[in-house]
């Protein structure tokens, strides 16, 4: 059993980074609220641990989006302290879905052992009980798709 039954790729996408959201300027909630009233999509919201009061947060959606985000970010940021937001495009978002991977262990590992040995760098990982997402570089795409495929016999 590889725990893996289906490998879905989604092209054009792109990463929103917030290297320091601070709780007391209402966290990931006051981040995230405005792109969601403009009609920005989010997946694969991701926060790091806390460190003191902020912590850094992540978010992609689709290339598509490039404009409203552009336009939502005064908005999100105003009256906010800290670095500046960090937006980045030319990704590929791979996922990884298996309804057996909650009852074994290790499909994780092995699937970021598969993209080291391919030497495909991962520039976000999000997982649940049932899927596992990782962002690569879109020239990644196919290398990472071939390598993940003969691994999990797909």
């Amino acid at each position: 059993m590889h725990g893996i039954s289906e490998l879905s790729s989604e092209q054009n996408i792109m990463v929103v980074a917030f290297p320091a959201v601070r709780q007391s300027e209402g966290g990931p909630a006051a981040y995230l609220a405005p792109f969601a009233a403009a009609g920005v999509n989010m997946d694969m919201i991701c926060q790091g641990l806390p460190q003191g009061d902020s912590a850094s947060m992540s978010f992609t959606t689709s290339y598509d989006n490039w404009s409203i985000v552009m336009r939502t970010l005064p908005q999100v940021t105003a009256g906010k302290s800290g670095p500046a937001p960090l937006i980045s495009g030319g990704y590929t978002k791979l996922t990884l879905f298996g309804q057996e991977m909650p009852n074994l262990c290790g499909v994780a590992s092995r699937v970021m052992e598969v993209m080291a040995e391919a030497k495909v760098p991962i520039h976000l990982i999000t997982t649940s009980s049932v899927d596992i997402s990782l962002l690569v570089a879109a020239e990644d795409e196919d290398t990472a798709l071939n390598a993940l495929r003969e691994a999990f016999s797909l």
